[in-house]
């Protein structure tokens, strides 16, 4: 259904972004397109759109749809095309969702007359089909909502062709597995051909038929995702598959325990909520109710629970930037006040926050060395030669090149924006580093090494680290501890060894049992297929 012969895209400055990539997708298929940060995964994706970004030229090669070149049709062929036949959901799920428009508009934007009626498509991806959710804007959802709305748009036609463009990067087990099994369905029973972009292995080994490995614009492997995942021949397959976090692997030997002494943060008895609407509509959600705990030197603590269950509205909490409703904040047993503004200096430098998104975080005019020394400006009131000293330092901390500091923030790969945004919050010297996701748009290997890298960090100055993250198998890699929230309650905390092997709240039972586990999902495919005589024997 879907060819493409060797197709040849370049960048400014003649940049390699594809080099004769050949793929083909059937329907009811799927292929997975793996590789790291600036491998051409996304860029592959929108070409089967006959798409090339600004910036961007197509040199030579095709992709055909049915037969026909998508690069030679005219644009009312594509855009009906788009509509009808092709559904593509890109890696920011807002992104797709018109922020003037409520979800039931957004939805009957995409439905044709043969599709199911909004009501139907939102209990498809489960979400609530009355007003409460209907007539919400996409600011008044969650990322996972939104993912599931973008979804609900995405599937209305029952395309031919699905672009699924890193699906489960922002979204907890639960919803993941959801959203997977949706594609699923279309596949199975509408026949869909499907091209996977993703860093989540787990999920590849789950859903893929076939497996491309791409770096720097190459296929350097492709095969069964049974073969490639289990028995990857290149060197660059190898290191991204053993790069990937594991659940059902035993935990590693981490950094020596917490100090026992008075902890550095304390939060207690915190409740926080915020309105949705305006007039008659006005809703009151509460996102966190009498939540509390503890937070040593040294310690790293993950947080973890589904969407919308008041993870980033804590870390807002604690860095003074959502005012509680009730509870309080402590740092070194003194109260801190619940605004950022009433913090003295030192408070506002003890607790710092690494945003999901560094890019957004940083000004897009300014260099990222700029919005380095403007925080070590203002936290610890240095300038001139040991303003640009201490940037030097903490470049190097962060393991980043020099030369980087002078280029903008989209000029930076993913991975080099994470460090940055790193080195932005070490420049205050905290005590306490609140991480809110920050690995969800990096590869595993990229992965791999901003944790080791925070590793290092917290055995060098033993900083306190909370760890907010969706993905269990990761954090059971890193933390200390483990704290489960559900809609805004901590339902569970304790030694995240003891997590794992008996979880005491069913929320942390489901979450477990949902997480991915590629070890796990390769052997029940392996016993399901019969295949694993044949892929020992390659």
């Amino acid at each position: 259904m879907i060819e493409v012969n060797d197709l040849e895209v370049r960048g400014s400055l003649n940049a390699q972004i594809l080099d004769g990539v050949s793929v083909s997708l059937e329907p009811g298929k799927t292929l997975a397109a793996v590789g790291g940060s600036g491998a051409g995964k996304t860029t592959l994706g929108l070409a089967l759109l006959g798409f090339v970004r600004p910036g961007m030229r197509r040199v030579d090669g095709e992709v055909r749809f049915d037969g026909r070149d998508m690069f030679e049709l005219p644009e009312s062929e594509l855009r009906r095309l788009r509509r009808e036949s092709i559904a593509y959901l890109p890696q920011n799920p807002a992104s797709t969702l018109t922020p003037t428009m409520r979800v039931e508009a957004l939805i009957e934007e995409r439905r044709l007359g043969r599709s199911q009626d909004t009501e139907k498509l939102l209990e498809l991806v489960q979400l609530p089909s009355d007003s409460s959710v209907r007539r919400r804007f996409p600011h008044q959802l969650s990322i996972g909502q939104q993912q599931r709305v973008a979804m609900a748009r995405a599937i209305a036609n029952e395309p031919r062709l699905l672009i699924l463009d890193e699906p489960t990067s922002s979204i907890d087990p639960t919803t993941q597995r959801l959203m997977l099994s949706l594609v699923e369905r279309l596949r199975d029973e509408r026949g869909a051909a499907t091209l996977l972009i993703s860093h989540d292995l787990a999920s590849v080994a789950r859903m893929a038929d076939d497996v491309v490995v791409l770096s720097h614009g190459e296929i350097v492997e492709r095969g069964s995702a049974l073969r490639v995942l289990h028995s990857p021949v290149d060197s660059y397959s190898k290191a991204l598959i053993s790069a990937s976090p594991d659940i059902a692997v035993d935990q590693p030997s981490l950094a020596p325990d917490a100090d026992e002494s008075a902890p550095v943060l304390e939060v207690r008895g915190v409740s926080a909520e915020f309105n949705l609407g305006r007039g008659r509509g006005r809703r009151t959600i509460r996102a966190a109710q009498d939540v509390s705990f503890d937070l040593a030197a040294g310690e790293t603590l993950a947080l973890i629970g589904r969407s919308g269950s008041g993870k980033s509205t804590i870390a807002r909490v604690l860095v003074g930037l959502h005012p509680p409703g009730a509870g309080e904040v402590l740092l070194n047993g003194l109260k801190v006040s619940p605004h950022l503004r009433r913090r003295d200096r030192n408070q506002r430098a003890a607790i710092q926050l690494v945003p999901q998104n560094p890019e957004e975080s940083f000004n897009p005019r300014r260099s990222v060395g700029d919005g380095i020394l403007r925080s070590i400006r203002q936290a610890r009131g240095l300038s001139g030669s040991a303003a640009t000293d201490r940037l030097a330092l903490l470049l190097a901390q962060v393991q980043l090149d020099p030369a980087l500091a002078r280029r903008r923030p989209h000029e930076l790969s993913g991975g080099e924006q994470q460090r940055a945004a790193i080195a932005r919050a070490l420049a205050a010297e905290p005590q306490v580093l609140i991480c809110d996701e920050i690995t969800t748009a990096l590869d595993t290997i990229v992965q791999g090494q901003i944790v080791d890298l925070l590793q290092q960090i917290q055995r060098d100055t033993r900083i306190s680290m909370l760890f907010i993250t969706h993905d269990l198998a990761l954090a059971h890699e890193f933390a200390h501890r483990v704290g489960v929230l559900n809609g805004g309650k901590l339902v569970e905390i304790g030694p995240m060894s003891e997590f794992v092997r008996n979880p005491q709240a069913a929320e942390s039972q489901e979450l477990l049992d949902a997480a991915p586990s590629l070890s796990r999902t390769l052997a029940a495919r392996r016993q399901a297929t019969g295949e694993t005589r044949a892929i020992a024997a390659s």
